[in-house]
């Protein structure tokens, strides 16, 4: 073993240019070939000791910033379910909903409490098929508060106001269309329609409809301040027709026609989860079992135009009707033209629109059962002009996210499969704990232990 008070001396002598580091090392050694002083090595062997320290207290202060930022984690949950626990505007609770063609006019905020059951069908065999979740979110208070979020609650039912616009009125006026066509059909038609606009628009047409139609709302999600669909214009639409539900709802004739009502918006497109709130989801349409056993035999989906298939949510349904026997056919809303000019009927007057009809003239309006021959036309008015994409159109198979890989479901939408995070949003968890602290939109994700759980 070498004596450590030995000086030190050169064993080689490397010059190489590959090695050109090494020669001021050889050049200190020529110089101090000398024995070394005492305090030379003490020197040398305090520095080596300071190196030390300093790399072991680095050590440490990094284990300590990561038990620090490691106390969290986001996780994906369901949205509706975080709403029904910390609140309808959960992780924007300071933030206002954006109301387009809202109004004050005829409206009773002191009812909303009894919209749902305005709004529920008239006919008995037809309630179990309704959803009924948006019209939980005014009265819903928070089972438990976020960090995040303002300790003041503010509840729906005082954010809300009624909507109502020219779209709507179109609306109103052809579901007023379909409905005098389905009252007079001889024999009845035994049909169910499915309308599927956008919120505010399908709410419109079912109230056009609903004296002689009965409305089901198929609504599945609650309204948010970043919310994907605008679930607050439907439901301010909703309440916009509230007087009109209370009145008509008791003079459906009985075995009036089931209407089922969608949102065509709830499948819009989610793409930024910092500053998007993930409140689609998708339509719980009746089996065709479920259907035959009320009486059904055919189905008239209703679409926005002539370019507008169904949505892929609903493939899976209209083919299960048809190969359980059920006659499905499609129309487009614009189908039924609104008519300039035109003198207005009483209940397209009370509404204060113009009428429409099929064929966008009332000379045409009964050719409706001679390109859907459930009945027996009105009139005898000829071959129908309108273009034949809706009126040839049957559903067929596809493969989409919400495929059930049999070509058609049975449970009517039930069971089916969703895409990955269809519907949830991320939530900061603590570790440990696995308590939600809050909505990781709310705050960007800038959370420390430090501060309780949020940064900033």
């Amino acid at each position: 073993m070498s004596d450590p008070d030995a000086p030190f001396q050169r064993d080689e002598y490397v010059d190489e240019p590959g090695i050109s580091g090494a020669r001021w090392w050889q050049t200190s050694l020529d110089r101090d070939a000398q024995p070394a002083d005492p305090a030379r090595r003490d020197a040398l062997r305090n520095l080596l000791l300071g190196v030390g320290v300093i790399a072991g207290i680095a050590v440490v202060g990094a284990g300590i910033h990561d038990c620090a930022k490691d106390d969290w984690e986001a996780q994906p949950r369901a949205a509706l379910e975080m709403q029904r626990t910390f609140g309808w505007a959960f992780g924007a609770a300071s933030e206002s909903l954006v109301f387009d063609g809202a109004g004050t006019s005829s409206f009773d905020r002191s009812k909303l409490p009894s919209l749902g059951a305005d709004c529920a069908p008239a006919r008995g065999d037809l309630a179990r098929f309704a959803v009924t979740t948006i019209f939980e979110a005014p009265a819903a208070k928070p089972k438990a508060s976020a960090d995040g979020d303002p300790q003041t609650f503010v509840p729906l039912s005082d954010a809300l106001l009624p909507v109502h616009d020219a779209k709507m009125d179109a609306a109103y006026a052809r579901g007023l269309a379909l409905a005098d066509l389905f009252g007079h059909a001889k024999p009845p038609a035994d049909a169910a329609v499915i309308v599927d606009l956008p919120g505010p628009e399908s709410v419109a047409f079912a109230a056009g409809a609903s004296q002689r139609l009965d409305p089901v709302f198929l609504f599945d999600n609650w309204p948010h301040p970043r919310g994907v669909v605008p679930a607050h214009l439907t439901l301010g639409a909703l309440a916009y027709y509230q007087p009109l539900w209370e009145r008509t709802r008791p003079t459906r004739p009985a075995g009036a026609t089931p209407l089922f009502v969608l949102d065509r918006n709830r499948l819009r497109p989610y793409s930024d989860e910092a500053t998007q709130f993930d409140n689609r989801h998708f339509a719980k349409l009746p089996s065709a079992a479920s259907l035959q056993g009320t009486g059904i035999k055919r189905v008239l989906y209703v679409t926005t135009d002539a370019s507008s298939a169904e949505l892929d949510d609903v493939n899976d349904d209209l083919v299960a009707y048809k190969r359980a026997g059920l006659d499905v056919r499609m129309v487009a809303a614009t189908d039924f033209g609104v008519v300039p000019g035109a003198d207005p009927s009483p209940a397209e007057l009370e509404r204060r629109v113009l009428p429409a009809y099929y064929g966008g003239k009332a000379e045409s309006h009964g050719a409706f059962f001679l390109d859907y021959p459930w009945a027996d036309p009105e009139h005898n008015t000829g071959a129908s002009a309108l273009p034949s994409a809706p009126r040839l159109w049957r559903p067929t198979p596809r493969t989409t996210p919400f495929s059930s890989g049999s070509g058609g479901s049975s449970s009517g939408g039930a069971a089916r499969p969703t895409p990955p995070g269809f519907g949830t949003i991320p939530v900061v968890v603590a570790l440990g704990t696995g308590v939600v602290l809050g909505a990781k939109l709310s705050r960007s994700g800038s959370w420390t232990r430090s501060s309780g759980g949020w940064g900033g």
